[in-house]
């Protein structure tokens, strides 16, 4: 059973992927992702010197359960990620996709995201869309 919502669920934006420019050329779409643990217990020592903390250890087994890596590259189908930062104030990741599927791989990518790490975590995510060249 869900221990959280799925309000943190990302929702596809088409206007970002299709109406503005480059529409859907085939470039790239990248999406950052900022993830930050909302319960934290300073007491806990469990974690200390992972990269993260125990959202980086969260962050880093849903990445390892994808089927594919490659020097900090993880991906599955039409997107990958990679982490961008990690310390104590959280996770920030990018998820991307390109080519004529570019919609569907940021969705399953973000869908998988949220089965693998906000589903069942107390993660506050907010979702950039980076600018498209």
């Amino acid at each position: 059973m869900n221990a959280f919502s799925n309000e943190r669920l990302y929702s596809l934006d088409y206007d970002w992927l299709w109406a503005a420019p480059p529409h859907n050329d085939g470039s790239e779409a990248r999406l950052r992702v900022f993830l930050k643990w909302t319960l934290i217990d300073s007491s806990d020592d469990a974690y200390e010197g992972v990269p993260g903390g125990p959202l980086g250890k969260v962050v880093r087994d849903w990445l390892g359960s994808l089927p594919y890596s490659d020097g900090g590259i993880w991906g599955e189908g039409g997107w990958a990620a990679s982490i961008i930062k990690e310390d104590s104030d959280g996770v920030v990741l990018d998820i991307w996709s390109a080519g004529e599927d570019v919609a569907d791989g940021i969705e399953a990518g973000t869908l998988s995201l949220f089965e693998g790490v906000l589903r069942a975590h107390p993660v506050d995510v907010r979702y950039e869309q980076l600018p498209r060249v």
